[in-house]
């Protein structure tokens, strides 16, 4: 099998160049890139799948792609140098690893003064290919700036457009004061605001990061392009057909998988960084396990953050709570299932750009339950007239929002987020219809192919595909 894959990639890296469709670059620079995203790792999370599934939707409609990450560096997990191209099944795109010298990882902030080197990398890579792109995607403040470089470079430059996921303006308005040297926020500012005037235009991935992009960065918004669906992955499962993930669960826990089917499910899925707040939503089900004893919550840890992950595994400790809660690592193979055996997917997340866990959730009938934060389920999920419960605390309003397929709660609201869970897995009808609502509001109207199409089409590019 090894030597069947090294002969497939030699083939692939044959005719890649003389395949007749149109080549799109896609740049998402930092974090760990790869056909199968590990959620967790280090910078790497919903951009990441964000690109793979906008690329496999450029595929279908009959494009070729380049999806470029810096490289270099040793895989945090398996120690291998993650360098050189790594094809696409179909070998109609590829993942292009640059590399700049330096085989350290580099967090996003601190990327500026690599990107001279890595768009010397790339643009010696395309050379030395003598092929052509037609036009560039980029992502975030760090790959934009890539694809500037790169378009400064070339004798004909092509349209680059930018989608920058979250804003610099954003994270200062939602961050501590006491975060922003060390995030090098205002630099980022600096960075995005610059880039904005090279590019051939800004796509938007909701219209919070639109009206950010508008009020603080003076600039039109032509392009909306929300995370997608891939509806062939996610959507609602038979019961039969979720054996496999109540015996992988069983593996995670001492409870068998017949006990494990009657218990309540809370889930939570993202990289883990402290944005995410996660301690929030376990703080949240020390609460509600007092009150539904069959509650338990799966949230994804990555041991590899070591002094969060220690905190966080500390605290569930510190409740009591160690018998109650998995802790999830790498699950993209099992994904789709364990959102169809949560009752109610949770994310108290502070900094979205759109809320991609939340609306995969909705598309596998789960309700949600999130922070205000969370574009997708406040622009969405919500719908027109929201069931506000106001809360007095300590002098403060603070309303919890119960809408069609959701229940927004005002961030790092522990007692709210507590209140909302333990309202909807007490209703089996509440969250039967929640699930179902959501469901409706989210496919077909956001699935990847249809959402793309739109976009392509705006540009003046239609379907390849014959």
């Amino acid at each position: 099998m090894e030597g069947k894959g090294i002969y497939q990639e030699q083939v692939f890296q044959n005719q890649f160049n003389k395949i007749p469709r149109k080549h799109v670059l896609q740049i998402t620079n930092h974090g760990t890139h790869e056909w199968k995203v590990r959620p967790g790792l280090p910078d790497t999370g919903g951009q990441n799948v964000y690109v793979n599934e906008f690329t496999e939707a450029l595929i279908n409609l009959g494009y070729r792609v380049t999806i470029v990450n810096r490289g270099g560096y040793q895989d945090p997990i398996n120690g291998q140098v993650r360098r050189g191209v790594v094809y696409h099944p179909t070998g109609n795109a590829r993942i292009m690893y640059l590399e700049d010298g330096c085989d350290q990882f580099v967090r996003k902030e601190d990327m500026d003064e690599h990107l001279p080197a890595l768009a010397d990398d790339l643009w010696n890579k395309l050379e030395k290919e003598d092929d052509h792109y037609d036009l560039i995607f980029s992502h975030y403040w760090d790959a934009g700036k890539l694809g500037n470089l790169l378009n400064k470079k070339a004798q004909q430059r092509v349209k680059h457009l930018w989608t920058p996921h979250s804003l610099g303006a954003l994270k200062k308005m939602n961050m501590p004061p006491s975060t922003w040297a060390d995030l090098r926020i205002d630099e980022r500012i600096s960075h995005e605001k610059q880039l904005l005037q090279e590019v051939d235009g800004c796509v938007a991935t909701s219209s919070k990061i639109r009206e950010m992009l508008t009020d603080a960065y003076r600039v039109k918004v032509d392009y909306f392009l929300p995370p997608g669906i891939d509806d062939l992955r996610f959507h609602p499962r038979q019961k039969d057909e979720l054996k496999p993930i109540w015996n992988w669960l069983a593996q995670q826990s001492p409870l068998s998988p017949r006990d494990l089917k009657h218990r309540l499910w809370i889930m939570e899925v993202s990289r883990t960084d402290d944005t995410k707040r996660k301690d929030i939503l376990i703080k949240a089900f020390a609460q509600v396990k007092k009150e539904i004893p069959e509650a338990m919550l799966m949230v994804a840890i990555d041991k590899n953050t070591q002094e969060l992950y220690k905190k966080l595994t500390g605290l569930i400790d510190e409740l009591g709570l160690k018998d109650d809660v998995i802790i999830l690592g790498s699950v993209w193979d099992q994904l789709p299932l364990l959102y169809n055996v949560a009752d109610v997917y949770c994310t108290p997340s502070i900094m979205e750009g759109f809320g991609m866990s939340a609306q995969e959730a909705a598309a596998t009938a789960t309700p949600v339950v999130a922070s205000n934060l969370v574009p997708f389920v406040q622009e969405y999920l919500l719908g027109d007239a929201p069931y506000c419960r106001h809360k007095a605390v300590n002098g403060d309003q603070l309303d919890l929002h119960f809408g069609t397929a959701g229940v927004v709660v005002p961030k790092d609201y522990v007692d709210g987020f507590a209140e909302a869970l333990i309202e909807l897995l007490k209703c089996k009808l509440l969250r039967h219809l929640m699930g179902h609502q959501g469901l409706n509001i989210t496919i077909p109207h956001f699935t990847w192919g249809r959402m793309v199409t739109n976009l392509l089409e705006t540009l003046g590019f239609t379907s390849e595909k014959n």
